[in-house]
């Protein structure tokens, strides 16, 4: 016993837990099975996706509202025993830095171990990043391929970042080359195209039931027959 907690109880406590970051806006299904790869390959126990409430490189940028873009994701991942939100960059002051969101996760949860799920797009922006050192000396990468993008390899990362390659924790997962883009599932639905497939169904209802994403002068939706799947 450790302080009335038992030893297995303790052992449950601690948790490797896969941080997955965005505005998803909205969320689609490349996000799913990256996030799903990522659970299995990684050994995570649970990830969490993380919402971005005020991103820095979009400041100029029309966004969806946050508690719109976390319903969509309350849907997406509804009835997952280990998918779950965490609204924290909410509560924290903006813009949206990643190595914000890690160090306060990790004040509020000491006894996870933490790991940044991230695309070979994502890997490669890394070091433009609000201080990236920081990011990486609390948290390890779980780096999945991208269509066309060129994956970095933890050496020529420690090397532009400064870093001994032997302080990167950086592992690498196989995942499906499933090209979608949340800006051309916002594209469809403006010119009324199917995002069917695209996205779950029941975010495809609540962006349609919800009109986002349509121009402000947009027409009822078409017959389902009468148009095409976007080439995306």
């Amino acid at each position: 016993m450790i302080g009335g907690i038992s030893l297995e109880q303790v052992v449950r406590l601690v948790m490797r837990i896969g941080l997955f970051g965005g505005t998803f806006d909205p969320v689609h299904l490349g996000h799913l099975i990256l996030a799903e790869q990522g659970r299995v390959q990684g050994h995570l126990d649970e990830v969490w996706f993380i919402p971005s409430a005020y991103p820095p490189h979009k400041r100029e940028q029309s966004l969806t509202r946050f508690e719109q873009r976390c319903d969509m994701l309350e849907l997406a991942i509804a009835g997952h025993p280990h998918f779950r939100i965490d609204r924290i960059e909410k509560d924290l002051p903006p813009p949206s830095y990643t190595v914000q969101t890690v160090t306060e996760l990790r004040q509020r949860h000491p006894e996870h171990e933490f790991v940044l799920i991230l695309g070979a797009d994502g890997l490669a922006d890394l070091p433009g990043w609000y201080q990236p050192q920081q990011i990486l000396s609390q948290v390890g990468l779980l780096v999945a391929p991208r269509p066309g993008v060129l994956l970095w390899t933890g050496e020529r990362l420690a090397h532009v970042l400064g870093l001994d390659p032997a302080q990167l924790r950086l592992n690498y997962i196989a995942c499906p080359l499933i090209e979608i883009a949340s800006r051309e599932v916002r594209q469809a639905v403006a010119q009324g195209w199917s995002i069917r497939y695209l996205v779950p169904r029941a975010v495809e209802e609540y962006i349609r039931e919800r009109g986002l994403y349509r121009p402000k002068t947009a027409r009822p939706d078409p017959s389902p027959s009468s148009y095409n799947l976007p080439v995306l």
